[in-house]
């Protein structure tokens, strides 16, 4: 995507705070994006850093990273889901990995309430397990009669939000809404009629306020949900070759990139954040909600979950910055990203580091200090951005 095909998914969304119909509806189209860069500094007010210990070695953090008022949720390959305190101290593991009630072999996906601090995690053949701030397994439910596939799913309000792959011929539902217990309190059909898809798509959702953002690529649609469990559209993929198609798809096509994917959505208070492919490149938008300024950085090539480009670190002069989570806390926002230590001691040998001057110079002294202090084995770093109100 690239800075107009944002600003389409930004604008979509404020226009649907106001209005439901669809004649309000913004279409995206990623033909029409522009690159322009943007720096750390022009939304952020503070970097820091979360070096977490090596009590079990990580390698790759999988793909969630949650937060809560005093711990931090993860998985990892080979590990499962791991629990550290905000100062990024281990404290334990959720679960394990395994045949057993109190285990798992499906932790790709999982959510936490923040609150309680319980785990629900999504195992395979649509088994979700819940587990103890402490680690206990607690009790499990399925949900195999509402779609072949769960796709996502997020704690919401004192309740689940779960999401069904819609490219499935057998998914009857969107999504439904449970209670902690597993207890069914609304479902939503299906918006499309029944098709078949042999090739998937990530399905991001995102949490902000007190509504959930959720993609289906094959409504080619970005959907919003409110507190009540009503759902409107927020934006709409504009026609074009790089919609996904609704049949299976050859090899060749597989192959093409042609089709425009989104990765990551975050929604703060002033921006909207997207991560997405197209033409077999990575990109990141960022798009300004009042006025619908975009910004979109070419993420150059990618491997195994590291970019080698990103928002630009003016502020301690460090790694540049891919956003990864988003979270509230006190009034204040922070979006979480994730470096690994031969990245960041790369960084800091480089000649451009050597020769930046950013603009809180002090803050370049402590990252130095935290760089001299890791050692390439070490287990990832967290960044923590603060962004400005």
């Amino acid at each position: 995507m690239n800075i107009e095909y944002l600003s389409c998914i930004i604008v979509t969304i404020i226009l649907n705070g106001c209005k439901s119909s669809t004649s309000d509806l913004f279409h995206f189209d990623p033909k029409t994006l522009k690159e322009k860069e943007i720096t750390l500094s022009q939304i952020a007010d503070e970097v820091s850093y979360i070096q977490l210990d090596n009590t079990f070695p990580l390698d790759l953090i999988i793909s969630s990273i949650k937060f809560t008022n005093t711990e931090i949720y993860l998985n990892s390959r080979d590990l499962g889901i791991l629990a550290f305190d905000r100062n990024g101290k281990f404290i334990n593991r959720i679960g394990g990995i395994g045949r057993g009630p109190g285990e798992y072999l499906g932790y790709l996906t999982f959510c936490v309430n923040d609150k309680s601090g319980t785990v629900y995690v999504l195992d395979i053949g649509n088994v979700i397990k819940v587990f103890s701030r402490a680690g206990q397994f607690i009790r499990s439910f399925s949900f195999k009669g509402y779609g072949p596939v769960i796709e996502n799913m997020v704690f919401y309000d004192t309740k689940l939000f779960i999401q069904y792959a819609a490219q499935y011929k057998s998914s009857d539902y969107e999504w439904i809404f449970c209670d902690t217990l597993g207890n069914v309190i609304k479902k939503q059909e299906r918006h499309l009629p029944e098709f078949t898809n042999n090739w998937g798509a990530p399905y991001p959702i995102c949490i902000f306020e007190k509504k959930i953002c959720y993609y289906n690529g094959f409504a080619d649609t970005v959907f919003s949900i409110s507190s009540d469990m009503e759902e409107i559209p927020s934006m709409i993929i504009s026609p074009a070759e790089h919609r996904v198609p609704r049949s299976n798809l050859s090899l060749e096509q597989i192959r093409s990139g042609k089709y425009l994917i989104l990765g990551t959505i975050l929604e703060t208070n002033h921006y909207f954040i997207i991560i997405y492919s197209y033409h077999k490149t990575y990109h990141l938008t960022i798009i300004y909600k009042r006025n619908h300024e975009s910004f979109l950085i070419d993420l150059k090539d990618w491997n195994h979950g590291i970019y080698r480009n990103g928002i630009t670190n003016d502020i301690d002069g460090g790694h540049y910055f891919i956003p990864e989570e988003y979270f509230s806390e006190n009034g204040k926002e922070y979006m979480v990203g994730v470096l690994y230590p031969s990245q960041i001691r790369g960084r800091l040998a480089s000649e451009e580091f050597k020769n930046t001057i950013p603009k809180y110079p002090e803050e370049k002294k402590e990252l130095i200090k935290l760089a001299e202090s890791l050692k390439d084995t070490d287990n990832p770093v967290l960044v923590l951005v603060r962004l400005k109100q």
